[in-house]
């Protein structure tokens, strides 16, 4: 459990986006950032000793960090992987080359886009020009890159086209539901109808979404089956993972405070990492210990057949109704016929082969570079 970090380093951001989810655009609202040594002290050596494996450095917008490359250079040190999510506009070929340079083929980059249409610029402040760029300028130097897919009503018509694009590209993607973390614009969400008609459709074409979304309908014998990992064995699927990451992953906000998903920062905490160690928070926190005991999740998602390798979104649980452990509102298991059941089934255990086949292909690679 909690194998990946989503740590947000700073608030501060060169983009102005209407709808940030970390409060961006609001820059008098927020304290100022922790210093290097603070966070190495207080997050990536007790995230080390509890287990995690993966970081991803975030903001806000990471590289206005001065201290970046050596929060950076200390976790590669540490032995984490590392992941940096950035509106990439910060990356100019000399940075790009430092971080080859510090990192090596350890680093993962994940850049956002929302559409390739004009969808995308009214929701991320910035041109698709500016995306294919940096995208171009990454690949010239063989960094790895995972491309962000923020998902909602706003987008919905033109996903579908969007994950085709990306697919085309052979990345890697997963989607982020929009949410209102900080953001007054609810009406922004998705609700089961986009996700049962647009959204839902376009990530069952392909395995390269599979890191994150739901509803997951893959049958816990068939993890099994497909893993060699013991269904129930831990309270969340973790190797890989599926479904709703709450449980393996965790996020930590700039203040410190600790939430079970990034997209909850700044609404709930199970504790603050300058208060409280935090192997605790993780292990000990009512609200951490809690929200991955998932037969105990309320309505249908406590009593799904995919209780386990689902879990129904909170974020969109807690965002929709105002309970973080009640049932998902947009997961549209109870509207479809057994037949229709079945038939997604099948589709998500042969697409769900092929991920786990992806993955351990990565593994090994990752494996042979080091030796």
């Amino acid at each position: 459990m909690f194998h990946t970090l989503y740590l947000e380093t700073t608030r501060r951001c060169n983009f102005r986006c209407e709808y940030c989810s970390s409060g961006s655009n609001q820059p008098n609202k927020w304290e100022n950032d922790k210093s290097a040594d603070d966070i190495i002290r207080y997050i990536l050596e007790p995230a080390k000793d509890v287990g995690t494996t993966f970081i991803d450095f975030s903001g806000g917008e990471f590289f206005l960090r001065k201290d970046a490359l050596l929060l950076l250079e200390t976790a590669h040190r540490m032995g984490f992987k590392i992941g940096i999510s950035t509106n990439g506009s910060l990356l100019t070929e000399e940075l790009v080359i430092q971080l080859k340079h510090l990192l090596d083929n350890n680093l993962l980059i994940s850049l956002g886009i929302n559409s390739f249409d004009e969808e995308n610029k009214a929701t991320r402040y910035r041109e698709i020009e500016l995306f294919l760029e940096k995208l171009d300028l990454l690949q010239k130097y063989n960094i790895n890159v995972n491309i962000s897919v923020t998902m909602g009503r706003f987008n919905c018509e033109t996903f579908n086209n969007t994950i085709a694009k990306i697919r085309s590209m052979s990345l890697p993607f997963n989607r982020i539901p929009f949410t209102p973390r900080n953001s007054p614009h609810k009406e922004l969400m998705f609700d089961k109808e986009i996700l049962k008609n647009y959204l839902h459709p376009a990530l069952m074409k392909s395995h390269h979404g599979f890191v994150s979304f739901v509803p997951f309908f893959l049958n816990p014998n068939d993890y099994e089956a497909l893993t060699g990992e013991k269904a129930f064995q831990h309270p969340v699927p973790a190797h890989p993972s599926i479904g709703c990451w709450v449980g393996s992953f965790y996020a930590v906000n700039p203040a410190g405070d600790v939430a079970p998903c990034p997209l909850l920062s700044d609404n709930m905490s199970a504790g603050n990492v300058y208060t409280r160690p935090l192997k605790e928070i993780l292990y000990e926190s009512d609200l951490m210990k809690k929200i991955v005991h998932r037969p105990s999740l309320g309505g249908k998602c406590g009593k799904c057949k995919y209780n386990w390798t689902c879990g129904g979104c909170r974020v969109m649980a807690y965002y929709h109704t105002g309970d973080v452990f009640g049932e998902d509102p947009t997961c549209f298991i109870d509207e479809i016929s057994p037949e229709e059941l079945e038939k997604f089934e099948k589709q998500t255990r042969k697409h769900f082969r092929n991920y786990v086949r992806m993955d351990e292909l990565s593994r090994s690679i990752i494996r042979q570079k080091a030796e």
